[in-house]
C-alpha cells in the first residue's frame, strides 16, 4: 500500500475522531462511539508503523515518526480514559490538545513520505548542480 495514501486515510479518519470528540463534549452521541473510532485509528497507526518500518528503503525519519504517532496515541487513549473517569475538564482539555499533536504527526509523516517518493522517482540521490 501507498505510505503516501495511508498517512492520508489515517488523517482522515483523526478529523472524524475529532469531530466525534465535539459531539460527545456536547452530548450528541455516547462516549463509546468516540472510543471505538479510536480503537480504529489506533489500528491505522500500528498499520503504518509497520508497513514504514517493511519499506525496502527505510527512512530513519518516517519510521521514528510512526513510532511516536503510535506511542502519542497509546497516551491519548489514556488520558480520555482518564478524563472520562475523572469529569476533570482540564485533562480533557489535555486530551483535546494532545489530538492536535497526533495531527501534526501526521502531516509532517505525509511530508516525509512525499518527499521521499519524489526523491524515488528522481533516482536514489537529489539533484546536483551542474560546476564547470
Amino acid at each position: 500500500m501507498n505510505i503516501q495514501l495511508l498517512f492520508r486515510i489515517t488523517g482522515l479518519a483523526l478529523g472524524i475522531q475529532i469531530a466525534l470528540g465535539g459531539l460527545v463534549t456536547f452530548g450528541y452521541i455516547d462516549w463509546t462511539v468516540h472510543m471505538g473510532w479510536g480503537i480504529i485509528l489506533g489500528i491505522l497507526a500500528l498499520v503504518t508503523l509497520v508497513l514504514v518500518y517493511r519499506m525496502p528503503m527505510r527512512n530513519k525519519r518516517l519510521v521514528g515518526l510512526s513510532v511516536g504517532l503510535g506511542a502519542d496515541i497509546l497516551i491519548q487513549a489514556l488520558i480520555g480514559f482518564a478524563a472520562q473517569d475523572t469529569g476533570n475538564n482540564v485533562v480533557s482539555w489535555i486530551h483535546f490538545l494532545n489530538s492536535y499533536a497526533i495531527f501534526a504527526m501526521l502531516i509532517m509523516g505525509l511530508g516525509i513520505a512525499m518527499m521521499g517518493s519524489r526523491m524515488g522517482q528522481m533516482g536514489q540521490n537529489p539533484p546536483v548542480a551542474a560546476t564547470t
